[in-house]
């Protein structure tokens, strides 16, 4: 099962188009939940994804540590 959440978007201050945009990607290993933040960001060459933090935690770590009301869960490929 591999699912995603949308957490924000960096904008370009002088245009105010999008630059980057970050989101946490979950997914299940020997039947534990964990997370990822990922960075999507926007290139002279196209879109590319990074890890953002370099560090993968168990599912609901970011929410505890960064409490938020504006992110928007996408689970489409649950089960």
């Amino acid at each position: 099962k591999l699912s995603n959440e949308y957490l924000r978007t960096k904008f370009n201050e002088d245009t105010l188009e999008p630059t980057d945009d970050y989101f946490l990607f979950f997914f299940t290993y020997n039947e534990i939940s964990y997370e990822v933040e990922l960075l999507r960001k926007v290139t002279d060459h196209g879109i590319i994804f990074v890890p953002y933090g370099y560090q993968i935690n168990k599912k609901g770590d970011w929410h505890r540590r960064h409490p938020s009301t504006y992110s928007y869960f996408n689970d489409s490929h649950s089960n």
